[in-house]
This record gives C-alpha cells, sequence and structure tokens, in this order.
C-alpha cells in the first residue's frame, strides 16, 4: 500500500476517533444543544458527518470512472439539509452507528483505490480540477472542523 494512501486512511480514522471520542458519553440534553451551524443542534452536527461521506464516496467514483458530477446533484446545501432532516427522528445512537458504518464504508474504498488513483484529476463541480487525494484529504479536515465546533457548543 502507498505511504500517502495509509497516510490519508490514519487522517481520517483519527479524526473520526476524535469526533467519536467526543460525542461518545454525552447526555441527552447534550446532544439538543445548539451549534454554531444555524439551527442545527449537536446531533444534526452528527447526522451531517454521518451522511456526508457517501457523498464524497460517490464523487470519488465518478472521478475513478472519469465521470462529470451530475448537474441535478451539484448543491451540497441542499444534500446536507435533506440528509440532517431525515435523521431527526433518529436516536443519537442510530446517528453514531452510522458515522461509524460510513468509516468502515470509506476506510473499504480507499483499500480498493491503487496508488495511481490518488493522481487523478476531477472536475469538481465547485472547487474545480482536483485530484482525488485532495477529495480523500477533505474528509479529516471536515470531520476536524465539525469537532471543533461541536466542542465549542458543548462547553457552552
Amino acid at each position: 500500500m502507498s505511504d500517502r494512501k495509509r497516510q490519508l486512511q490514519n487522517e481520517i480514522a483519527a479524526a473520526r476517533g476524535e469526533v467519536l471520542g467526543l460525542v461518545s458519553h454525552l447526555s441527552p440534553e447534550q446532544f439538543d444543544q445548539s451549534t454554531a451551524d444555524a439551527g442545527w443542534s449537536v446531533k444534526d452536527a452528527l447526522a451531517h458527518l454521518s451522511s456526508i461521506e457517501a457523498r464524497l464516496r460517490s464523487m470519488w467514483q465518478h472521478a475513478i470512472e472519469g465521470q462529470a458530477w451530475p448537474a441535478h446533484d451539484s448543491s451540497v446545501d441542499a444534500y446536507n439539509d435533506r440528509c440532517v432532516a431525515e435523521r431527526r427522528s433518529w436516536t443519537p445512537e442510530a446517528i453514531v452507528a452510522e458515522l461509524e458504518q460510513s468509516g468502515r464504508e470509506t476506510e473499504r474504498f480507499l483499500d480498493r483505490l491503487a496508488p495511481e488513483d490518488l493522481d487523478r484529476q476531477w472536475d469538481h463541480p465547485t472547487r474545480g480540477s482536483v485530484t482525488i487525494e485532495a477529495l480523500v484529504g477533505i474528509v479529516p479536515r471536515h470531520l476536524r472542523a465539525h469537532g471543533e465546533e461541536l466542542q465549542t457548543a458543548l462547553r457552552a
């Protein structure tokens, strides 16, 4: 396995572990705590994290196959709103389980990538030309950014 791929996998696992560790012992009231994301609770932010990687994995697959992202699916905000709304009736435990499952699916996806796949260029709908490595690198940064928001909300 390439060092770059293993490094990405390790970064993702560490970032996911940080978020999971943060929420592992929260009370129901803490899951209801508001975050800096307007209208989102801690539970909603977790719902976002548990659902967004499926979209990212779909982008990675499009990139590997040399396919353009579907024009009708370009709004990440609409996707996020829909996924969070769908999970509002879920228990926090179910959302955490989905986040863990999503991590396993991301790990399996990355295991299947050839080292040279990381260098493939793809035309992202909002970021322009990016490599698959750059797309994968979004995951740990995203987990950590929302993890910091969760920490701030929980300290309030």
